[in-house]
């Protein structure tokens, strides 16, 4: 359409030039015979500029007529039977298109008083017309060298959008053999520096896909070494006590086997679920899987503890919450969350003597909600306090325990744009562990 479009307004343009052209000579032609007309001797005298029109003849190649006629019609001179010039005015130079015996031809004509002195009288109309033969030839021939050279255009254009867009597309290619020749398992980002900067965004969020596939492998590899570091001596230990157990005759000896089992499997049990907690809190960050929401730290507290109470009393152990009037609101998992409290709590419990105080205060410090939990236990070394919160890391005091309990609140915390700290109490033997919560824009203006 384009195309088609230029080509008819470059013939049009061509058209309009040459019959510019000629009409110029024409009207050349039309005024040397006005200028030769005389009405002296009483009637009309012309005096025909004949090698005016041998030049003018020449120059269009083809035939020229002429006619020269009074409005009286007393004279008529020439080619009387050329088409009349409708609509002519006085004083007005006019071209028309018209046919003379089976020729086409243009017409220039002019009307004008006869005697200039009185307007109103005889009119005298002088007309000169020439074949369009060699116009239409000269027209023609510009209108193919027109097409010829939009042609010519359009095709160095092509060219060159085409070497544009083979250019353009080299490191595309690249970029794509690149691809092709990794191996499934390399995920290492994609090289942006020679792309074109309309592909660089595209570019960048696949390496953004693939960092987060990367970290989601890794989490998974962690999981599993974590769980076989775990659960591959208890299995083994599970497995020697059921062949012991089997070999036994004694009913005794096999009860005993069987109790041994048991907690075995139930220190295995509390593992894997603290397994699971540690990957779901390590994923739950950015995700629709464990979509955060306003939790009242309060409550979550007092859920979790309620929670615990049977195990607090069975060790004749106590616990009191010393927390705010004003509820503290945070934005994360409540599932999460709990599960990050419930090991705390339950570290507090599980390292403290019997009949000892846990105590839980909540309190609000700057744009953070902060919730301490103070036992009465051995507390840690000095130089271990720094690696609190490291998964297998139970510390030199502990008795027993997989070191994941301070690994998941730690990165629950860390999920919800929080932070864990310990350290020892002052007062007295004892740890503290502080876990600190972004507030809700909406707490903070109640506080």
């Amino acid at each position: 359409m384009a195309m088609a479009s230029t080509l008819w307004f470059s013939a049009t343009t061509v058209q309009e030039m040459a019959d510019s052209a000629y009409d110029r000579s024409l009207a050349g032609a039309v005024r040397a015979i006005d200028a030769n007309i005389s009405t002296e001797s009483g009637g009309v005298g012309v005096e025909l500029p004949y090698n005016l029109f041998e030049f003018f003849q020449l120059t269009a190649q083809g035939k020229v007529y002429f006619n020269i006629s009074t409005s009286d019609g007393l004279v008529q001179i020439g080619d009387v039977l050329l088409p009349e010039t409708p609509n002519l005015i006085p004083g007005e130079l006019r071209f028309h298109d018209g046919n003379y015996f089976g020729e086409v031809i243009r017409v220039g004509a002019l009307r004008r008083p006869l005697d200039p002195a009185k307007p109103g009288g005889t009119q005298i109309t002088i007309q000169v017309a020439e074949t369009k033969l060699s116009r239409a030839t000269f027209q023609n021939e510009l209108i193919i060298r027109a097409i010829l050279r939009d042609v010519l255009v359009v095709a160095v254009l092509g060219a060159l959008i085409g070497i544009g867009v083979y250019m353009a597309l080299k490191p595309l290619n690249r970029l794509r053999q690149a691809i092709d020749a990794r191996e499934p398992d390399d995920l290492k980002p994609l090289e942006v520096a020679d792309l074109p900067k309309e592909v660089r965004p595209a570019v960048e969020a696949m390496n953004r896909l693939m960092e987060r596939n990367v970290e989601q492998a890794e989490q998974q590899r962690r999981f599993l070494d974590d769980a076989s570091h775990q659960l591959r001596t208890p299995m083994t230990i599970l497995r020697t006590q059921i062949d012991y157990a089997l070999h036994q005759t004694s009913l005794d000896e096999v009860r005993n086997a069987l109790t041994s089992s048991k907690d075995v499997l139930d220190r295995s049990i509390r593992t894997t679920n603290q397994l699971l907690a540690l990957a779901k809190a390590r994923t739950s960050q950015g995700t629709e899987t464990y979509p955060q929401g306003s939790i009242d730290v309060t409550e979550t507290v007092a859920e979790t503890i309620r929670m615990l109470w049977p195990r607090i009393r069975s060790r004749r152990m106590d616990c009191v919450v010393d927390a705010p009037e004003v509820g503290l609101t945070v934005r994360a998992n409540e599932g999460l969350l709990q599960e990050a409290m419930m090991n705390i709590l339950d570290n507090a419990i599980k390292y403290s003597p019997v009949g000892s105080l846990v105590t839980v205060s909540l309190r609000q410090d700057d744009a953070m909600a902060v919730v301490e939990v103070m036992d009465e236990g051995p507390g840690m070394a000095e130089d271990e306090l720094p690696h609190a919160g490291t998964r297998f890391r139970s510390g030199r005091r502990a008795a027993s325990g997989s070191g994941l309990g301070l690994a998941i609140a730690l990165t629950v915390a860390r999920a919800s744009g929080g932070s864990m700290a310990v350290r020892n109490r002052t007062d007295r033997s004892g740890l503290v562990v502080s876990l600190g919560l972004p507030l809700e824009i909406e707490s903070q203006l109640k506080a």
